[in-house]
């Protein structure tokens, strides 16, 4: 591998490129190769495998995907997904990591493709991130360097947060993790801001538990790291601060003004569970990774642990924080005692393993790195490399054919999905079934039993709804069909009523008052009952007509306004050229 290339003040961008190109071509090629490689042996199905949170993210991108086609970048609201709710979940769940997969659509068209496309795009990005992030931190180690990207990127924990998790929010802030934590390095030695604030930015717009798990470990490293903060850093940790709450305002600003408007269904409080630190050690010893480290991120542990006296004063802090971490996603923690509180968000304390596999594959790769350069003859050290790259490879693999194994003769999706329906069934707590092609992905795309961020309403009454029917004076058990056709901002929904209805509440959900509705094309009052649902009074027998629209013009202005100082913060430089006299 080699070092990174000094480009010269006064080169051009564009001879900074063919540089950068002349210099890591090879790598690059690597990395592609190495990207597939993690993804192929469920792509080659051409199959989607069932995973924990699967069709909940499959319907966030297909979501994404219509919004982009009808020109509305920023959806609030679910319309063609999520039941046609108009649910706000696109609002209060980070949306970044949609854009990747919904673009790759756009280009591909095959949806099963365009999430393969999107993994492998994905993997190459977090090779390029942890090789870069890394060698920010130890410039003169490229192999080190390499050794991180892949030990880190095609790891078993990313391939169990790709298909089983099937979480693409967590696997997009796992990929960019290394970039916060390095940015961190540079801010507490040298007081640059632009590389924290930057990788912070993301993860806040990808997934917000690992959002809170990133700030708790940055501030413990702030808390020991404390003698070196002077009064010029901490002004630059502010700067950092305040540009990542405004370029990540695109997903507070919504999560906010929907989160704060009524009273919402909650996301499921599961039991909380300390890990078995011997079940996950002997785990990971055998390459059955679940929610766990890694075997790479074990021999960085127990590395570390040989060489301590060895390690930098760096490399001891992420020692003992990542041995913290590890105590605090276990049993060892009563965590069945914060059941009932504000804790029980977090849901899984095995989230927090996140955190040693990024500072045990570290200290691997720097601990590895000098070890290799004490090999005498660089074809040994070559060969070495060599070996470590395809035991890597191997882990890779071996983990996705345990994902193929377990889910190869699961159900087929054959009909569209409705309440009880049982064709998504659990086997080992773990859902089992399969899409083997197009018609069967858009089965996954009709009936979703989630009801996170609804108003709050009975069971029934979300069924009934959810499968596209009226309910009249808030008896479910009296309801009629609905003809319902979803538009990006909205929803065209027609009945055709027998006899007088006095109330008639239809499938959307209305959370405040910037919703436009019309009555058989004439303006109509926006209603609702008691469960904040879309309610019209007093329809005469006969077909009808209710067009439903969201426009909130004053939200994304708030959301343009302070993206854009955000950008304007970041991209201006530091320090201004100082300008001379005329004599």
């Amino acid at each position: 591998m080699v070092d990174e290339a000094r480009a010269t003040s006064n080169g051009s961008f564009g001879s900074r490129v063919v540089l950068f190109i002349k210099k890591y071509w090879l790598t690059a090629i690597a990395f592609l190769a190495f990207s597939v490689i993690n993804v192929i042996m469920l792509f080659r199905y051409h199959w989607l495998f069932g995973g924990q949170d699967l069709q909940f993210h499959l319907q966030r991108i297909d979501e994404m995907y219509h919004s982009l086609i009808n020109g509305n970048w920023n959806p609030y609201l679910a319309t063609f997904n999520f039941n046609q709710l108009g649910s706000a979940v696109m609002s209060l769940y980070p949306k970044l990591p949609l854009y990747l997969f919904a673009i790759i659509r756009l280009v591909v068209k095959d949806a099963i493709t365009g999430y393969y496309l999107g993994i492998i795009l994905m993997t190459f990005l977090g090779l390029w991130v942890s090789y870069a992030a890394y060698h920010s931190v130890r410039k003169a180690d490229s192999v080190g360097a390499y050794i991180f990207a892949i030990a880190y990127e095609l790891s078993g924990l990313n391939i169990t947060y790709n298909f089983l998790s099937a979480d693409i929010g967590i696997s997009f802030t796992y990929l960019i993790l290394p970039l916060a934590f390095a940015g961190y390095y540079h801010w507490v030695t040298a007081g640059k801001f632009r590389m924290l604030a930057t990788a912070m930015t993301i993860i806040c717009l990808s997934h917000v538990l690992n959002t809170l798990i990133t700030v708790l470990a940055l501030v413990i490293f702030l808390i020991v790291d404390i003698k070196k903060v002077n009064r010029q850093k901490l002004l630059n940790l502010g700067k950092a601060v305040g540009i990542t709450v405004l370029l990540s305002s695109s997903f507070w600003v919504p999560a906010l003004h929907f989160g704060t408007s009524i009273k919402m269904t909650k996301p499921f409080a599961f039991p909380l569970n300390g890990i078995n630190l011997l079940q996950y050690t002997t785990a990971a010893l055998s390459n059955n990774i679940t929610y766990g480290f890694t075997i790479v991120a074990l021999l960085g542990f127990v590395l570390a642990a040989i060489r301590y006296r060895h390690l930098s004063r760096f490399s001891k802090e992420i020692f003992w924080v990542g041995i913290g971490f590890v105590i605090l996603s276990s049993s060892l923690i009563p965590w069945h005692l914060f059941q009932n509180t504000s804790l029980n968000l977090l849901q899984f304390p095995w989230r927090f393993l996140i955190l040693p596999q990024l500072g045990f594959t570290y200290l691997f790769s720097s601990i590895g790195s000098a070890l290799l350069k004490r090999v005498p003859k660089r074809t040994y050290q070559l060969g070495i490399l060599s070996i470590l790259t395809l035991v890597v490879l191997g882990l890779s693999l071996n983990s996705q054919a345990g994902r193929v194994n377990f889910e190869r003769k699961s159900p087929e999706i054959k009909a569209d999905l409705y309440p009880d329906s049982n064709q998504m069934p659990l086997v080992q707590g773990i859902f089992w079934y399969r899409v083997t092609n197009l018609r069967q992905y858009r089965h996954m795309m009709t009936y979703l039993p989630v009801t996170d961020y609804l108003p709050k309403m009975s069971d029934d009454m979300f069924k009934t709804l959810a499968m596209q029917r009226a309910i009249q004076d808030n008896n479910p058990a009296v309801n009629i069909p609905v003809l319902s056709k979803s538009h990006s901002k909205g929803k065209k929904m027609t009945v055709d009523i027998g006899t007088p209805i006095k109330s008639l509440a239809l499938p959307f959900v209305i959370y405040d008052r910037h919703y436009t509705v019309t009555l058989d094309g004439k303006r109509y009052p926006v209603k609702v009952n008691q469960n904040h649902v879309l309610t019209i009074n007093h329809l005469s027998v006969g077909e009808h007509t209710i067009r439903v629209s969201y426009h909130n013009d004053g939200l994304t202005a708030i959301i343009c306004g302070l993206t854009l100082l955000g950008l304007m913060a970041i991209l201006l430089p530091q320090k201004w050229p100082k300008t001379t006299k005329r004599q």
